[in-house]
């Protein structure tokens, strides 16, 4: 499981953080059980303005969805949330500072829309907002 989703409302694909089964993580048990997660510090940043990357050299290959703070790539076990509202960003949870508990609340909600706090305080999102 993981990977891009190409179904994703938006067209943005990517690791699936808030829905189950729209591909990347599990959300229902993302980072348990598993190994520890390799530290970020050594890995590629990546240009702060694009939410996807592809590889030049490789086209068969996947996106690359860097963090919206780190610019680190969100890896599809890493623990991850999409902006879905707003800028088309995926973030690490810990980057958003985001309890764990509320980030399992906001995966298992399949009506929920999370919103990074960048776009909450400069573009018009509304607190709530009903899906069609």
């Amino acid at each position: 499981m993981g990977g891009p989703s190409p179904g994703h409302p938006g067209g943005m694909g990517g690791p699936s953080p808030v829905h189950p089964g729209m591909g990347g993580p599990s959300p229902v048990h993302p980072g348990m059980g598993g190994p520890p997660p390799l530290s970020m510090s050594s890995e590629k940043v990546y240009p702060v303005d694009q939410p996807m990357v592809f590889n030049p050299q490789n086209p068969n290959a996947p996106p690359i969805y860097p963090c919206g703070i780190c610019h680190k790539e969100v890896h599809d076990n890493d623990q991850a949330i999409l902006c879905e509202s707003g800028c088309n960003f995926w973030f690490h949870r810990i980057c958003t500072g985001l309890a764990e508990t509320a980030f399992h609340f906001l995966t298992q909600e399949i009506y929920a829309e999370w919103v990074c706090d960048k776009c909450f305080s400069q573009k018009d999102v509304p607190l709530v907002k009903f899906k069609p």
